[in-house]
């Protein structure tokens, strides 16, 4: 489990949870915006990492989240619009995620550091720019191989470089 939450939250469902007639289709890997499910892009960051280092391949990931003052939540309504707006400039083989209530990440395939930059920080502007009311957005993006060789360690440079974006502004 690399992201904190809760032990059942957003992980592929037990056979025992499902019912009959649905037991014969494996489980969403998106849901209604779009988005991955959580378990899944977990997943797939293995299956890159183990990827990238046995052939040499790169991936990069890009994080997004609202600049907002302590306890204040995001308003759904932006969230959603949000979500959308990501998926839609994304490429079709990127996954992207919400990981918790205010944070998106994406994982970008074959990205990357410096075109990873480029796509999140035109979509952190686009949000910005073409959802009213979003306010202010930050990104942050690290590239397997220049920032760290494991999951863990890349996820803990985005969450940094989500910050140091905060600082910069």
């Amino acid at each position: 489990m690399l992201f904190k939450r809760r032990p059942r939250d957003n992980e592929p469902p037990v056979a025992a949870d499902i019912p009959k007639q649905a037991a014969d289709r494996p489980p969403a890997l998106r849901g209604e915006l779009g988005l991955s499910q959580l378990w899944y892009l977990e997943l797939r960051l293995k299956e890159e990492l183990a990827r990238a280092a046995r052939g040499g391949t790169i991936f990069s990931i890009a994080a997004w989240e609202p600049r907002l003052l302590p306890g204040d939540e995001p308003a759904p309504e932006i969230m959603s619009r949000a979500a959308e707006l990501i998926v839609g400039k994304l490429r079709s083989y990127d996954l992207a995620t919400r990981t918790d209530a205010r944070r998106y990440m994406a994982v970008l395939l074959d990205a990357d550091y410096h075109h990873a930059s480029t796509v999140a920080y035109r979509i952190k502007a686009d949000i910005q720019v073409l959802i009213p009311g979003a306010g202010r957005w930050r990104a942050g993006v690290a590239t397997y191989g220049r920032d760290g060789v494991d999951v863990d360690g890349l996820i803990q440079v985005t969450m940094r470089r989500l910050e140091d974006d905060a600082a910069a502004a």
